[in-house]
């Protein structure tokens, strides 16, 4: 009995945990961090939201059922990620187009030690709740009796949710200290060097040349990657991504500081960022290489 008490705790509090974790993770991704959610997101977001609820009511009401109340959840949820997955870092899947407005389901956010991903991080959530239920019912906690065969504690179920939630505060909270402070602290430091030698006029570096091959590319990698928020030939879409064509901001900048923009991306509270939505690191495309992007830059500028 004491193993199937240990094992039954185990695997309702490591899925609450999870489910937590996960839904305040998701929120701080788009909320704090600005990543627009693609429509693959928003499917595992309708089936991990509401575990969270009902994994914390299920336990406080003790009910024998609740593990085979969240298995359709979690199962169907994890299959959307292990193909959201397999979309953006298999070829098994066809190419990414763009075929509307708004971000595409290929588009990675994240690239934590090339392989970790938001679709990877819910897949291991949707499997560690799978697990955790299948625990119980293997148990015999969550069989097919009416009553439990003991009773666990309701007190660490609070606690769960205020540290989430709190967690989560936490974090917004330092991302708006830390975009306050950039602009007050690091460039009057930087500007105010006195052993910096800004030239005045600087010599200008030569564009790439601008042959067919490379438009042409160019443009293809731009409709892939660009053109879901930037909108087709770079006139913008209201809400995601400013115009790129005729942009005396776009104009003003080097090629190598349009190459580092979208090697790089930009974050939801940059400068200069006008939409407050985050832009993805090589427009989402993890494996843009050089010479392709190379090849967008000369598409934007061919668009002044």
């Amino acid at each position: 009995m004491n193993s199937s008490r240990f094992w039954t705790k185990l695997g309702l509090y490591g899925a609450l945990v999870t489910a937590w974790a996960a839904t305040m993770g998701s929120l701080y991704f788009s909320e704090v961090s600005g990543f627009t959610s693609c429509t693959l997101c928003w499917y595992q977001r309708i089936l991990m939201y509401p575990l969270a609820g009902l994994l914390t009511l299920g336990i406080l009401r003790r009910d024998p059922h609740l593990p085979h109340l969240v298995l359709p959840f979690s199962l169907v949820g994890q299959g959307f990620a292990v193909y959201h997955f397999l979309l953006q870092k298999t070829p098994y899947f066809g190419s990414p187009s763009s075929c509307g407005i708004g971000v595409t389901c290929a588009t990675v956010w994240v690239d934590w030690f090339g392989f970790i991903t938001i679709p990877l991080l819910a897949m291991v959530g949707f499997m560690a709740i799978t697990t955790g239920m299948l625990m119980v019912i293997a148990s015999d906690a969550g069989g097919a009796s009416k009553t439990w065969p003991y009773k666990w504690p309701r007190w660490p179920v609070p606690f769960v949710v205020l540290i989430a939630i709190g967690l989560y505060v936490a974090g917004a909270s330092r991302a708006g200290k830390i975009h306050i402070s950039v602009p007050e602290v690091v460039f009057p430091i930087v500007s105010d060097l006195p052993f910096l030698e800004l030239s005045a006029d600087p010599t200008p570096t030569p564009a790439p040349t601008a042959t067919p091959t490379g438009l042409e590319s160019g443009a293809a990698q731009f409709a892939l990657a660009c053109a879901s928020c930037h909108g087709e030939q770079g006139v913008g879409v209201e809400g995601l991504g400013t115009a790129l064509a005729d942009s005396p901001h776009v104009s003003g900048l080097t090629d190598e500081e349009l190459q580092a923009v979208i090697r790089d991306g930009r974050a939801a509270d940059a400068e200069d960022n006008r939409t407050g939505i985050a832009m993805p690191p090589s427009g989402g495309q993890a494996d843009l290489t050089d010479l392709q992007i190379d090849n967008i830059v000369l598409y934007i500028k061919s668009l002044q």
